[in-house]
């Protein structure tokens, strides 16, 4: 009975580490540092300018994103699929994606007259 018993939490157990394994490695699939490559706005008014036309670098390390832009601190994930999701202590989101090749994109809505900020990254 107890050999019974191991063999079958063994397999158990097996059955349970190889999903987890598979993915811990999909995640860690984006990893990296990101070079910014353009930081376009769609708005009205001057409160949609950029100050510069590429924005600062995104790393990514085991599922976990940051990057800085301006006085923003942004942080958040990646999901095994390359979405992208990261926020401001204050609450403002920028969604995105990473595909297959390395490029990032993401984009962020802010203030009244809803000033979209478009952000590329390519990873170094």
């Amino acid at each position: 009975m107890r050999t019974v018993f191991r063999t079958g939490f063994m397999v158990s157990a097996m059955a349970l580490a190889a999903p987890l394994a598979a993915w811990a490695q999909a995640v860690t699939t984006f990893d990296g540092t990101y070079g910014g490559v353009s930081l376009t706005t769609n708005g009205a008014g001057e409160t949609c300018t950029v100050k510069s036309p590429v924005p600062g670098p995104l790393m990514i390390s085991g599922g976990n994103a940051t990057t800085k832009q301006g006085d923003a601190a942004y942080q958040g994930s990646v999901t095994a699929q390359g979405a992208l999701s990261l926020h401001t202590p204050s609450g403002t989101l920028m969604y995105g994606k990473i595909d297959a090749s390395g490029s990032a994109t993401a984009g962020v809505t802010v203030g009244t007259r809803g000033c979209t900020y478009n952000f590329a990254w390519k990873k170094k």
